[in-house]
């Protein structure tokens, strides 16, 4: 392959400008497709941050609730996206175009099937999970409903993760950015029809984009309030299904006969399922995790005395949890491109490319992520203002977010090097470490350092920096230690 070849004889300095242009070209469109879709949860998170002071608070805290439990059970389900993606390039790199067809089929067999049934089990016990996290009444009663509407999208966050992984497998990584804009789009308006209803947001733009809506619909919207964001996210997000469906169909994707229902096979659903486990667990004691560090702030907010409602501990960290939301999936994205880079390799058994690549894109990553960490350290005031005007979150958030934004560059070595992982076939060593570090390292210490030796807010997120510090250490020396390459999937 020429590329091999260029990249194999292109000059060994630091940032190699081959395989950094095949890196950086084949990220950015992943990144912004990814970074378009978290603003779905962004967009919820700012416009009820601006709701009056007795339902943004307690709604902050809601949201952020919700979105764990969502992950928890939908971001399983969404590993399908390891298998799928892993599966589909190295038969792309193998030159076996019908075999990656056959593993899209299944996959969306597989996507609709499981996400069925979670779906109805989730609905029905949203009350109990909501309460497990938080049990402030009106954080409960602004939440539940929420966090219903949003498990009813379970089916298409599957779906669409299913097909995006075929598309990124392929390489074709610009499929999902321009549905993920369309879907965002969608959802912002929904959330300003829904959320506020007939009265006026009080924010630049967003009421002038209120007022045209308002007569559009007559001025006949209802005030939704927290439960119209979750409404809002549900209906963008079948949008951007719909929108991936029709573009599979396209007449350039025909060679790979991903409708042909003799591609139904009990044992590529098997590979497909064998890789992806482990991801979903991985990812359910991630969850798990930021869930029990919700559980610990809502502690110490009882501890500290704050009235009913008043949750500015949550509130303040479910801000921080959403900036840094931002740097997570920024370098989830950069690292599912990396995935993509090594699994292919593999498929064309160029072995020692595809450790490379994972090297190139993990000094990379810290240096683009460093720029954006210090961003965040030296603007870390008016960026939480953004997502909440309320002085006493800020006050708490501010100067917990400045700290953090000085190990981005950690985040991002840490998920390049999970994901390079994960596109080679080892799924099983993230799954073991993840439930290693959340359930000897991140969960007690939270607690313990939080409210057993009272450092409270800056003792839960040193234990998040201490675990982060840890992931990336893990998960580099096991990529370094080169087992992954003798994996065949």
């Amino acid at each position: 392959m020429r590329a091999t070849f260029e990249a194999n004889h292109s000059n060994m300095s630091l940032f190699d400008p081959i395989l950094t242009r095949r890196i950086l070209g084949l990220s950015s469109p992943v990144m912004l497709a990814m970074l378009t879709q978290t603003l779905i949860n962004q967009v919820d998170h700012v416009l009820v941050g601006h709701l009056p002071q007795a339902e943004s608070t307690p709604g902050q805290t809601a949201l952020q609730i919700s979105v764990i439990l969502l992950w928890a059970f939908g971001g399983m389900l969404a590993a399908i996206s390891v298998g799928t993606q892993a599966l589909t390039a190295r038969r792309i790199g193998a030159g076996d175009i019908e075999g990656a067809g056959a593993v899209s089929t299944n996959s969306q067999l597989l996507a609709v099937l499981a996400s069925i049934v979670v779906t109805a089990l989730t609905y029905m016990a949203a009350p109990t999970l909501f309460r497990l996290v938080n049990k402030d009444p009106v954080v409960i009663a602004l939440g539940v409903p929420f966090l219903r509407w949003r498990f009813l999208q379970i089916m298409s966050l599957v779906w669409t993760a299913s097909l995006k992984a075929f598309f990124d497998g392929l390489g074709k990584t610009r499929v999902h950015m321009g549905v993920a804009i369309v879907m965002n789009i969608a959802n912002f308006l929904l959330c300003i029809a829904l959320i506020y209803g007939p009265d006026k947001p009080g924010i630049p733009v967003v009421d002038e984009v209120h007022t045209l809506l308002l007569g559009l619909f007559g001025g006949k919207l209802i005030h939704m309030g927290v439960p119209g964001a979750g409404l809002a996210s549900m209906l963008s997000s079948y949008v951007g299904l719909v929108i991936m469906l029709f573009w599979s169909m396209r007449s350039e994707y025909a060679r790979f006969n991903v409708r042909r229902l003799s591609n139904a096979s009990a044992s590529t659903i098997w590979q497909i399922a064998k890789l992806s486990i482990p991801s979903g667990i991985a990812t359910m004691f991630a969850m798990g995790g930021f869930g029990f560090v919700l559980f610990v702030v809502a502690r110490l907010d009882r501890m500290a005395g704050h009235a009913v409602g008043r949750t500015i501990f949550a509130a303040a960290t479910s801000n921080i949890i959403n900036v840094l939301q931002i740097v997570f999936i920024s370098c989830l994205a950069y690292g599912t491109a990396t995935a993509t880079l090594v699994s292919q390799n593999m498929g064309a058994k160029e072995f020692d490319l595809a450790e490379r690549f994972a090297y190139q894109a993990a000094r990379i990553g810290a240096v683009l992520f460093l720029v954006l960490g210090l961003i965040l350290a030296a603007w870390a005031e008016p960026i939480l203002h953004f997502w909440n005007p309320d002085p006493d979150v800020i006050a708490v958030g501010a100067p917990i977010l400045r700290v953090l934004g000085f190990f981005c560059p950690l985040i991002s070595v840490a998920l390049v090097f999970t994901q390079a992982l994960y596109g080679a076939g080892n799924t099983m060593f993230v799954m073991v470490a993840e439930g290693i570090l959340h359930f000897s390292c991140l969960i007690p210490m939270s607690w313990l350092a939080g409210v057993t030796f009272g450092l409270g807010m800056w003792g839960v997120w040193g234990s998040l920096i201490f675990y982060i510090s840890m992931l990336a250490l893990v998960m580099f020396i096991e990529f370094r230690r080169g087992h992954w390459k003798h994996i065949s999937i």
